[in-house]
């Protein structure tokens, strides 16, 4: 059986829904919408983990705090829980005479920015509709499925036929034409086009986004949050001694000098000793820095602490924090930004076809199509592309990255390539194609991004026969990648590390977020009582020998045979650790070609009139001055700014 629900009422009133319900005491808001957070899965991870399922005996004890679910059927409330993304989603369903009366996330530790939202509509979706079969919330589907998993729970529990409560709801088809007009048109409401669609409404503009997902955000709630930056009205109330201009990374001119002068990031065949597109980029970072603290988005305490979380002031975290939320806090509070003027608007579901072009080839709007059925046609005086990059698309990286086509991605699931594609149709041209792409470590099974695990977990990451693969500290996107793809590892990877390491992995606020719990709950790390039992378990012969000689490296304060300086020590009297994974690649680093104003370039290196692009759609900033990537959330947040600021000036 199929039930009907609209777009508008399941995407946009569903929060609504929730507080309307809670209002009539049937159904709470819900409580725990902050935690630990690193990048988001894709939506390929199976089935989530529910209440019955085994926990690793070395499982921190979470849920302490929950009361216990009846044991007894009938109805009543039933707490039940499963595993999200980040940890387990707990949930509280009352059932009453047949029907689903209530349903609320009591905890949650998802992604700020994208797990939230499913916390919220979920369950007033199914509420509202008497079916756990409602659709995933694209975007959060992982979230969506841990929830609708903790609800089947409950109503098992208290002796329902979950068949019952399974119609198929789909989204209710609205087929039709409209014409809208806005001075912008921006595609995609991730980083880059919230930040220009902000700027140019503060200005008096009419911009319409329009956003393929049911959420916003794009890739920017996944990121790490830190905006690498000089010269901010912020930092120089912060430098009260001078120390810190003094510093490499203190000054626009220092930090250029810092990176013109580092040859090992360089793509020397087209290295020319200029970077025009980074020294825009941090001509504005300051600027772009104090608009958003001015406007109310927070940023971590500056400043290095004894004992504390470390923020180097050249990389203030947007708030709380490093992985903890702080990029999510903000695209939410850019997306309720753009929501509170009359003239601005984000359209979900709602993916654009291709690109209207006049007679003489400029660009004078869009046309795109819901998940609904209708069909729209937006023109304006300008189109920004902000959708992102390819990663996601095999077509596109057979073509423009040559011997990376078969890896698996862990990124944002949109990140299809239709931005470029229209970009290129409408005359732009690719460039920086066929560069090394940097990867980063992610758990064998769930996928999990562990991209920070050798700084706040110290360890050592061996291939399939228990070698050292080098030194993870150095250039480490880069160092995974290499791994990644030298076929004498295996494809086989282990990350060991010893028991003061577990502690930290579990929870250390000393990188500025809380761990890697999730390893352990989802039972992704596992002990091993000794060496030698982890070197049978695991098939990795020469494992004993390279923890010898990495323990040897640190009691003698010397560097590695990798170079690597301060190498852990791995305490193996208590055994030791091992987390099976995977570089994984990330994004694509080849894109629209854009000049330093934002304005796609066609073959000639001229504007295409009316067309302008910022973000992942334009490929890495940094591979444009033939460095390697290293900023592309610094690049993504400036260059949107810069392309608002940009059309200020030119409709």
């Amino acid at each position: 059986m199929k039930k009907g629900i609209s777009r508008r009422d399941f995407l946009k009133g569903a929060a609504a829904s929730a507080a309307g319900v809670a209002a009539a005491g049937i159904l709470g808001a819900c409580s725990g919408d902050a935690g630990a957070t690193t990048a988001a899965a894709p939506n390929t991870t199976a089935a989530p983990e529910t209440t019955g399922t085994p926990e690793t005996t070395e499982a921190p004890e979470t849920t302490a705090a929950v009361p216990e679910t009846p044991a007894a059927g009938g109805d009543g409330k039933y707490v039940t829980k499963a595993m999200g993304h980040e940890s387990w989603v707990h949930v509280a369903t009352t059932l009453q005479e047949g029907r689903i009366a209530a349903c609320q996330v009591l905890a949650h530790e998802e992604t700020i920015g994208i797990g939230n939202y499913a916390c919220t509509r979920i369950p007033a979706a199914i509420v509202a509709n008497q079916s756990v079969n409602v659709p995933n919330l694209r975007g959060a589907s992982t979230t969506s499925q841990a929830i609708k998993a903790a609800v089947k729970e409950a109503l098992q529990l208290a002796g329902y036929n979950v068949d019952d409560f399974s119609a198929e709801i789909a989204r209710t088809a609205n087929p039709g034409e409209t014409t809208e007009e806005a001075d912008v048109v921006i595609v995609g409401a991730g980083t880059a086009g919230l930040v220009c669609a902000a700027r140019l409404l503060e200005a008096g503009y009419s911009v319409t986004v329009v956003e393929k997902r049911d959420i916003a955000g794009g890739s920017m709630a996944m990121t790490y949050g830190g905006v690498a930056t000089a010269g901010s009205k912020m930092q120089s109330a912060y430098d009260v001694d001078g120390s810190y201009k003094a510093s490499p990374m203190g000054t626009l001119e220092g930090m250029m000098n810092f990176w013109m002068t580092r040859e090992q990031y360089h793509r020397k065949d087209f290295f020319n000793g200029e970077m025009p597109y980074m020294t825009t980029q941090y001509t504005y970072a300051g600027d772009l820095v104090d608009w958003m603290h001015g406007i109310g988005i927070g940023f971590s305490t500056l400043g290095i602490y004894e004992g504390a979380t470390a923020y180097a002031p050249s990389t203030p975290y947007l708030s709380p924090g490093c992985y903890e939320g702080g990029a999510g806090y903000a695209l939410m509070f850019l997306e309720q930004r753009i929501g509170k003027y009359e003239n601005g608007k984000i359209i979900y579901s709602t993916s654009v076809t291709d690109l209207i072009q006049d007679e003489s080839g400029r660009v004078t709007g869009v046309h795109a199509e819901g998940e609904d059925g209708m069909k729209y046609t937006i023109t304006g005086k300008a189109v920004c592309l902000a959708s992102g990059g390819y990663a996601r698309n095999k077509e596109m990286l057979q073509q423009y990255n040559e011997g990376y086509a078969d890896f698996f991605y862990n990124c944002a699931s949109a990140s299809t390539g239709e931005g470029i594609r229209m970009g290129l149709a409408a005359g732009g041209v690719m460039e920086c194609e066929n560069r090394p792409l940097p990867a980063f470590l992610s758990s064998y099974r769930s996928k999990f991004e562990l991209a920070f695990i050798h700084l706040s977990a110290p360890g050592i990451m061996v291939n399939i026969k228990g070698d050292n693969i080098g030194n993870i500290m150095t250039d480490n996107h880069y160092k995974m990648a290499q791994a990644k793809l030298n076929k004498d590892n295996g494809d086989t990877f282990f990350y060991i590390f010893d028991e003061a390491s577990a502690v930290m992995l579990r929870d250390s606020e000393s990188y500025g977020f809380n761990g890697y719990v999730a390893m352990f709950e989802k039972g992704e790390a596992v002990h091993y009582d000794s060496v030698e039992a982890a070197s049978a378990e695991l098939n990795l012969p020469n494992l004993a020998a390279s923890i010898e000689a990495n323990n040897e490296a640190a009691l003698s304060g010397e560097p590695d045979a990798f170079g690597r300086a301060n190498c852990p020590y791995i305490e193996t009297r208590t055994g030791l650790w091992a987390i099976q994974v995977d570089p994984t690649f990330y994004l694509t680093t080849a894109g629209l070609a854009i000049d330093t104003q934002c304005h796609v370039l066609n073959a000639e290196r001229s504007e295409i009139p009316g067309l302008y692009a910022a973000g992942d759609v334009c490929g890495s900033i940094e591979e444009k001055d033939a460095k390697q990537y290293g900023m592309g959330f610094d690049a993504a947040l400036v260059y949107g700014y810069i392309m608002g600021e940009t059309l200020k000036k030119e409709i």
